[in-house]
């Protein structure tokens, strides 16, 4: 009985072992590098498109074969075709710490998905066509009547907001045989700074607040380089003030130095002229202490979270 007994814990044991083993691969999946995937050619594609803001564009691919159901993150670029059957992609610019471009990147339309599908925003494509035009003004618009674009798209694994190595991977592209563009200029985006600073102080960030806040707005220093500033009279005197960026109320989309309420960061240009910090999402604030009067320029980098603060 004691070796029956001895063999069935035995047993048991094993059983635990390979069930141990199972779950720690599924829980832990080797991570395979794709090699190819590719997205479906539309229906549509033959068709002559007319891009408006309210026309978009439908694209479907099968997920990229990581070893495992992932969850991935896609990315669509746009391109047109030229004569000689090459591709001219959107593309932007790589700086280097002093300004200088020393390269050129793949410029992603700016909605992510996280499904096998895409409706994409026929502005978003307009936008791009523009850009890959080099139109930079509406005076620079010229109307480029149908031409055949092509679209990608890029599928890619993250972690702690990094892509993980050797999970990136751009499918073959698919191509709209007649598609027209409109003069759909893409402009910096911006953010509101909130706060008795400016002469409307703490009036709620919020629609029926738009056209107060209109004149305290910081923009892209470059289109999609997410680098906001703006220069602005300040009273003399003690000040609260964080940044918006979006007029949707007090509760969203609001970035201080510290994520609670009733919460600030104080600071003097007399001791730090221009202060340094880090900014981060929640309602606290920054105190500016003792300030004389005068113009004082904000920049916020929502690329590394810092924000600098010069008084002239």
């Amino acid at each position: 009985m004691k070796n029956k007994l001895l063999l069935g814990a035995l047993l048991i044991g094993i059983a635990n072992l390979f069930t141990s083993c199972k779950d720690d691969r599924d829980d832990n999946p080797t991570v395979k590098s794709p090699t190819a995937f590719t997205v479906n050619t539309p229906a549509t594609a033959d068709q002559y498109i007319q891009l408006a803001a309210d026309n978009n564009i439908n694209l479907t691919w099968s997920q990229p074969d990581y070893g495992y159901t992932a969850n991935v993150t896609y990315r669509v670029q746009v391109g047109v075709k030229q004569d000689d059957g090459s591709v001219t992609w959107s593309v932007k610019s790589v700086k280097d710490d002093d300004g200088n471009v020393i390269g050129s990147e793949p410029q992603y339309l700016a909605s992510t998905y996280y499904t096998c599908n895409a409706t994409v925003s026929g502005e978003e494509i307009a936008m791009a066509l523009n850009e890959i035009d080099g139109f930079k003004t509406i005076d620079d618009y010229v109307d480029k009547g149908f031409r055949e674009i092509a679209f990608r798209v890029n599928a890619s694994l993250y972690e702690v907001d990094k892509v993980v190595s050797g999970t990136a991977i751009v499918s073959e592209p698919v191509f709209f045989k007649h598609m027209a563009a409109y003069c759909a200029i893409k402009s910096p985006a911006y953010i509101y700074i909130v706060g008795d600073v400016n002469a409307i102080g703490w009036a709620e960030p919020n629609e029926a607040n738009a056209a107060s806040y209109a004149d305290y707005r910081l923009y892209e220093t470059e289109i999609d380089n997410n680098v906001f500033e703006g220069t602005f009279d300040v009273t003399a005197g003690d000040h609260y003030f964080r940044f918006y960026t979006k007029l949707t109320g007090w509760d969203d989309d609001s970035w201080g130095p510290l994520p609670d309420d009733n919460t600030n960061i104080p600071f003097d240009f007399a001791e730090a002229n221009p202060f340094a910090g880090t900014i981060q999402q929640g309602k606290g604030s920054w105190l500016l202490q003792n300030f004389e009067g005068g113009t004082i320029t904000f920049t916020v980098n929502m690329n590394d979270n810092t924000v600098s603060f010069v008084k002239h």
